[in-house]
């Protein structure tokens, strides 16, 4: 049996697990056991899910090399030729590479050269972005939009929702209104990971696929600033986070817990034309605390879908794991609801990949950053595409 599949079953047997106790306790108190059980399911379920996760990953990129392999003619002598000339540059930089190992890099599109040591490997580039797809909520569920350079992009916002059709006379002269346009400016913030060291007998393992390396290396110091921001940023010298874009429901929820009643006045909350295409956004701890809630027939309101092949639910509505939301807690805003690719998430050409060449040298090393120049902000020209559901204060 395929491993992605044991997995899989695995998940869904533990959410029958949980399912199933859920259902024994039909409202009630759990006595201690049943609430350790429970916890304990919950935990295993956490585990089983990541383990899932990782593995339809890597079944997806085993799947891009096995097309890549079986599309080859030539390409694999090109390939190991092009990763030759990867290890050389990062082992001897731009000068020490040849004019044929020059032209092999501005054969790929994705390549802007070797200036002031500068290049993004073709293959890098999209397991990074591949990898903060699966690691930080907001790539998953927000809008990117890539320019060439990093100038103020400014957003266009119009609103003419109070503007309707009316019974004119004949001959009567039409009403005149102006619809209310304004504007959102996205910038372009510079973020920049820690500097790894990269010692020259790796870099001279020729057997090493350093693409790989750099990838795992540096992807999640992107995912975890990055995500941040664009979750909570204060849109003052950062972008401006989801969180903090989001307009507050008009009711608030319990300092400590969330009710039926919440989730449905964040739904009415949010306009028919954003709410058709709506999510929500929260983090796994509070997933598993709106497990436990029932609509008014007795039913959970989560709807695991491992067992359908389906997206998990709630409400018939998809949700976005993002764990840079804040718990369920006094004056904290733990679920969003809306239209999330309303956030739009600005980012300047790609990834680059810089190598240092003197920094390191006498631990025989050298240096390796990544950086990328990313905003984000919530488009919304007056009727609030996103909406946040936000605990009382005490």
């Amino acid at each position: 049996m395929p491993k992605l599949k044991q997995l899989k079953e695995k998940r869904a047997s533990v959410y029958s697990q949980i399912d199933e106790l859920r259902k024994a306790a039909d409202g009630r108190e759990m006595t201690a056991e049943e609430q350790a059980r429970w916890d304990t399911l919950l935990a295993d379920y956490t585990k089983a899910d990541k383990a899932v996760e990782a593995e339809e990953r890597f079944v997806e990129i085993h799947r891009k090399q096995a097309e890549t392999v079986s599309q080859r003619t030539e390409g694999v002598n090109a390939e190991d030729e092009y990763r030759s000339a990867f290890r050389d540059y990062l082992l001897h930089g731009a000068q020490g590479i040849s004019a044929e190992q020059r032209a092999i890099f501005e054969s790929r599109d994705t390549l802007q050269g070797l200036s002031a040591g500068v290049l993004i490997p073709s293959t890098l580039a999209s397991s990074i972005e591949k990898a903060l797809k699966s690691y930080g909520g907001m790539f998953e569920a927000g809008s990117i939009i890539t320019t060439s350079n990093g100038g103020d992009l400014i957003m266009p916002t119009i609103n003419d929702t109070s503007a309707k059709a009316t019974i004119v006379a004949e001959y009567a002269q039409s009403s005149k209104r102006t619809p209310s346009f304004g504007s959102v400016t996205l910038k372009a913030f510079t973020y920049r990971t820690p500097i790894i060291p990269v010692s020259q007998e790796l870099l001279q393992d020729s057997a090493f696929n350093l693409d790989t390396l750099l990838s795992e290396l540096l992807v999640e110091s992107f995912g975890r600033g990055i995500n941040e921001h664009l979750t909570t940023g204060s849109g003052s010298g950062q972008p401006k986070g989801i969180v903090t874009a989001a307009t507050a429901s008009a009711a608030e929820a319990a300092a400590t817990a969330i009710s039926l009643d919440n989730l449905l006045d964040l739904i009415k909350g949010v306009d028919s034309s954003y709410a058709k295409n709506g999510k929500f956004m929260f983090n796994r701890n509070t997933l598993f605390a709106l497990a436990k809630i029932k609509d008014n027939e007795g039913r959970y309101i989560w709807q695991d879908g491992t067992r359908t092949g389906a997206p998990s639910t709630l409400f018939g509505k998809n949700y976005v794991i993002n764990d840079d939301m804040a718990d369920i807690g006094a004056g904290n805003a733990s679920v969003l609801f809306g239209d999330l690719s309303k956030y739009k998430i600005r980012m300047v050409k790609n990834f680059r990949v810089i190598r240092l060449n003197e920094l390191l040298a006498e631990y025989l090393s050298v240096g390796l950053f990544g950086f990328a120049r990313v905003d984000g902000t919530l488009l919304d020209a007056g009727t609030h595409p996103v909406q946040k559901l936000v605990h009382a204060k005490s």
